[in-house]
């Protein structure tokens, strides 16, 4: 055979044959043959029951991860003036001006000198910049809704407050004449920038306000909210955008398989850049008044879009304890109700009048009786339980799924080192493992929570740090019945490091009993902060949890606070165990379909 005369084909010739080798070749074409990943791939989406449970999981994920944009009492769009905020702003910039002038007066010596005993003081630079920030909030909020003639005051004030906080950070003290400019433009501020809606009412002292466009839920949302939603809208597009590339990469199953990696990277680089270059201030406060300033008249909107559900996530109103809209017993007249044992005016029991609680219904919402206004009732505060049900989801699914994350990290790194070193390593684990494993799971929950106090970090945390012992064990048996392939000894004959043949080699071959494991291990995450909520030593509120929404009540009468929530408990622990018997026998070379 005669070498080509073009280099360039002499090394294309040479790549194909590699492929070839790898693919498996015909009569020196190369021929497509089916690796691991794809036979795993194609034996789970043969089981509809499986996939099923998939894409409910994925709904669920959706709703929760979207619950901002689903359930909020901030609109989604408004384009109008918001009297209520200006006029806070306007009265509260002489007080924040002259708090930023005093702590710059006093400098980083009075303030450490005028802490309580004991306390530890904060880097002075901070201290300066958040007197500064609430000045430039106040100034922001005002001049959006002013026009480039009215804002001259507020940018001589801004530029005066940015060099005070510059001279401030140096532990400069500003000089007389500064410090009484600045409280000058407050004052003049304050008592000569009166807001009016209309042209016709400006007077001397007033100014006239213009209606600005904004996006009160987005601009509410945080960095690692911006991260899930994007990472949520690739995953429920990933059938378009993947037919899409690979009809770019011309259908080439080849490429399409070298392409897998670079997918991957792109599907966490995109949702990593939209995070990092999201701008927001989220309010630190889980109620807004939008709809009470609709409702008032002290916002006034040309053009307002509220998401489908109208109430916030601790918004409270008079309807306590009120059965889902669509029940009968829920319609309530003049206060009073109509239907079932609340009904009347007169308590059977105790002939005392009930209280009349009559229904309020603010801007955008539903109207008082309409099947939709609570569609699944409300709680002891009033709150809507649809709307809690939510974005409880996002705290009890995260520690799920975070919290098994923890534990299958730990559980692989310690059952790989304790089956591929054995001896001395493989005994010392061990004895770890079996004296985590002596102790029942749940009440050492119980005992670290108490101790280190219960929050969404902690619950996460302490799951991973208690439940990686199963993986562990798992990891070990893969690991010393692999150590002795023939693949293993060649890799420490060719003198390849420890650690490379450990997690490049060998624990590819054995994830997956890890990964049955995990889907099974999130499930128990989701039970346990449900059980760790119902006892009180979970999330605490007003953030909900869908354990947390089970004790709101205990009374048979309130029987929506307990199906709701519980049933959505019972759903998603149900479709992440029949997800993880499909990835099972997907694993299982004995139960392969084969038609």
């Amino acid at each position: 055979m005669t070498e080509p005369k073009n280099p360039e084909a002499k090394t294309e010739t040479q790549s194909s044959s590699v492929a070839g080798a790898a693919a498996g070749s015909v009569f020196g074409e190369e021929v497509y043959s089916r690796d691991y990943t794809d036979n795993v791939l194609s034996q789970i989406q043969r089981r509809k029951l499986s996939m099923f449970a998939l894409y409910l999981l994925l709904a669920l994920y959706a709703l929760a991860i979207y619950a901002p944009l689903l359930a909020n009492d901030r609109p989604l769009y408004f384009h109008g003036v918001d009297l209520a905020t200006y006029k806070q702003a306007q009265s509260e910039m002489t007080l924040v001006t002259s708090s930023l002038i005093d702590r710059i007066q006093k400098g980083s010596e009075g303030y450490r000198a005028g802490l309580p005993k004991g306390a530890k003081p904060e880097e002075w630079e901070k201290v300066v910049g958040r007197e500064a920030r609430a000045a430039e909030v106040r100034l922001r909020t005002m001049s959006k809704q002013l026009s480039a003639e009215d804002r001259a005051p507020l940018q001589e004030l801004r530029e005066a407050v940015r060099a005070a906080a510059d001279k401030g950070r140096r532990d400069i003290t500003l000089t007389p004449s500064e410090a009484d400019e600045m409280k000058r433009l407050a004052s003049q501020i304050q008592s000569q920038m009166s807001p009016v809606v209309k042209a016709s009412e400006k007077r001397p002292g007033t100014v006239v306000l213009q209606p600005y466009q904004s996006f009160p839920v987005f601009a509410n949302l945080a960095r690692g909210e911006i991260f899930f939603m994007v990472l949520m809208a690739m995953t429920l597009l990933f059938p378009i955008w993947n037919r899409i590339v690979n009809a770019r990469l011309g259908g080439d199953k080849f490429r399409i398989r070298r392409a897998r990696r670079p997918k991957a990277i792109a599907f966490l680089a995109i949702p990593i850049l939209a995070a990092v270059l999201w701008q927001s201030s989220p309010a630190a406060f889980f109620a807004s008044g939008f709809k009470e300033g609709l409702t008032n008249g002290q916002v006034l909107a040309k053009q307002v879009v509220f998401p489908v559900i109208p109430f916030g996530l601790a918004e409270s109103s008079s309807e306590r304890f009120r059965p889902p809209t669509w029940h009968p017993n829920s319609v309530i007249q003049d206060g009073y109700y109509v239907n079932g044992p609340r009904a009347g005016r007169i308590d059977p029991d105790t002939r005392m009048p009930r209280v009349a609680n009559p229904v309020v219904v603010e801007f955008g919402e539903p109207e008082a009786n309409t099947a939709f206004r609570h569609f699944l009732g409300t709680d002891s505060l009033g709150r809507d339980i649809l709307a809690r049900i939510l974005w409880g989801g996002r705290v009890s699914l995260a520690v799920g799924l975070v919290g098994t994350s923890i534990l299958v990290l730990i559980g692989i790194v310690m059952g790989a080192l304790a089956g591929f070193y054995g001896g001395w390593v493989d005994t010392v684990i061990s004895r770890i493992i079996e004296i985590v494993q002596t102790f029942p799971a749940f009440f050492l929950i119980l005992i670290i929570v108490a101790f280190v106090g219960p929050s969404i970090l902690n619950i996460m945390v302490i799951i991973g740090l208690v439940g990686w012992t199963g993986v562990a064990r798992l990891v070990r048996g893969e690991f010393i019945r692999l150590r002795g392939q023939e693949f293993v000894i060649a890799s420490e004959a060719l003198g390849v490091s420890a650690s490379r043949t450990i997690f490049r080699h060998v624990l590819p071959n054995a994830l997956g009993p890890v990964l049955v494991a995990a889907t099974f291990g999130v499930a128990s995450g989701i039970l346990t902060e449900s059980a760790l909520s119902f006892l009180g030593l979970g999330i605490q509120l007003p953030i909900p949890s869908w354990g947390s929404l089970l004790i709101e009540s205990r009374l048979a009468e309130h029987w929506w606070i307990q199906i709701f929530p519980g049933f959505l408990i019972f759903l998603t622990v149900m479709l992440y165990n029949l997800f993880g018997e499909g990835v099972r026998d997907a694993l299982d070379p004995r139960m392969k379909v084969t038609h």
